[in-house]
């Protein structure tokens, strides 16, 4: 399968794809064994891209022995940009997709996606907040938004997977309303239902990532209140055995980890 935004397909001008990815030069910003993010401009535009190459089968057979999801190429975080996109999350905009090849241990992919511009991450904005706390509203703003988006993904069958701070970018042109876009999906799940499982991951890395913040316990119970269908009191009677999961994993992963700021 192949997708190719206008610009793209005049600039490719019927090139392999692959070749032409691989022969630009740009900003390396991850480089692993089977998938390599760069950065580049076209026609004064700055993009995105990945790249990713055959995992093997040994790295399928380890992620599948270790009961682990395998990620085999772009198509994963193709399939999630579009899921968000449909749940009216703000996240990346793809303008390039390709992927070749039956064999899972040997298919190459790309994904090409338009710079976030004007953004911070939530953990760069918000890592001095424990020294020198925000105006107490826009934490509230922050907190009210980020349990929308956890409880929208949640709800509609997606977990993120590496849900941290790190990955919620703020558009600083709009912080009187506070836009989010999520980022970073390659190794999203998208079902139809998930497992109690998925969603304490989720919850967990993101408590994880909020830990040193100064965050009050006040702020906690607000984010389990707006996350929550049926409200706090109710949600903290009937949900208790999750929270209580959240917060042991969270701590451990403290513990294993440290801070994450």
């Amino acid at each position: 399968m192949f997708y190719l935004n206008e610009e793209f397909a005049q600039s490719f001008d019927g090139a392999d794809p692959f070749k032409t990815l691989r022969a630009m030069e740009g900003n390396i910003h991850r480089q692993f064994n089977s998938r390599k993010t760069f950065q580049f401009f076209l026609n004064g535009k700055s993009y995105f891209a990945k790249l990713h190459t055959g995992v093997g089968w040994a790295e399928i057979l380890k992620n599948i022995l270790q009961f682990r999801l395998p990620i085999v190429g772009a198509g994963n975080e193709w399939r999630a940009i579009h899921r968000l996109q449909e749940l009216d999350i703000a996240t990346l905009n793809p303008v390039a997709y390709g992927s070749r090849g039956i064999n899972p241990a040997c298919r190459e992919s790309f994904i090409i996606t338009e710079e976030l511009c004007n953004t911070v991450s939530l953990e760069d904005f918000c890592k001095s907040w424990k020294q020198d706390p925000p105006d107490p509203r826009l934490r509230r703003q922050l907190i009210k938004e980020i349990a929308r988006i956890s409880k929208t993904l949640h709800r509609n069958g997606v977990c993120h997977r590496d849900y941290y701070l790190c990955h919620f970018l703020l558009h600083k042109d709009q912080i009187s309303i506070i836009k989010l876009s999520l980022i970073d999906l390659h190794r999203a799940l998208v079902k139809t239902k998930l497992a109690r499982r998925w969603i304490i991951k989720d919850i967990a890395g993101l408590y994880y990532s909020s830990m040193n913040l100064g965050l009050t316990k006040r702020d906690l119970l607000r984010f389990i209140r707006h996350y929550s269908a049926s409200g706090l009191r109710m949600s903290l009677t009937r949900d208790n055995a999750l929270w209580q999961r959240v917060e042991l994993r969270a701590q451990r992963m403290y513990e294993n980890l440290g801070p994450s700021i």
